[in-house]
């Protein structure tokens, strides 16, 4: 027989005092991983149900409207012949002279005319702004048409044009 009291050798002689098997560490791990579990799943179900994953086991249909716009007829006016000295710094200016036409819907061509004056002088004021070098080849040219074609815009507003054709386009 042992030297030991009895009541040593049941009181968990092993070291750890009496607590018991140490469970609370594992309980708290058991805890995280649910609650992390859980916010997991339910974001992915409010994801879903915002994408409209959803939407079939809801018994929801989608849309069957189709929207369509009315981008009216296209017409083309043509502006008067545009002549501008080009932005240099020397004594002769390179002169640029265009004829523009402009495509734009039926219902806008009355605000283009009215505003015809305005559109004529931003566009001289944005060509003064420009260099020669910058107006040479495709690009040049696509890069004026672009430009002129914010100018129009901001013109005419809340109307827009289609596109900017040259008619004539003849740099000096």
């Amino acid at each position: 027989m042992s030297d030991q009291p009895e009541d040593d050798k049941h009181a968990g002689g092993d070291g750890d005092g009496g607590k018991g098997g140490g469970t609370g560490g594992g309980m708290v791990k058991l805890i995280a991983i649910v609650a992390v579990a859980v916010v997991v799943i339910a974001g992915g179900a409010a994801a879903a149900y915002f994408t409209g994953l959803l939407d079939p086991l809801l018994g929801r249909k989608a849309g069957s409207k189709v929207a369509t716009i009315d981008l009216g007829t296209p017409v083309t006016h043509q502006l008067p012949q545009i002549k501008a000295d080009l932005k240099t710094g020397k004594c002769s200016a390179p002169l640029i002279r265009t004829t523009i036409v402009i495509q734009i819907n039926s219902t806008d061509l009355p605000r283009l005319q009215g505003s015809e004056l305005r559109v004529v002088d931003s566009i001289r004021t944005y060509l003064r702004d420009q260099e020669r070098q910058e107006m040479v080849g495709k690009a040049g040219t696509d890069k004026l048409r672009a430009g002129l074609t914010n100018v129009i815009n901001n013109a005419i507003q809340p109307a827009q044009i289609q596109s900017i054709l040259f008619k004539e386009f003849v740099l000096q």
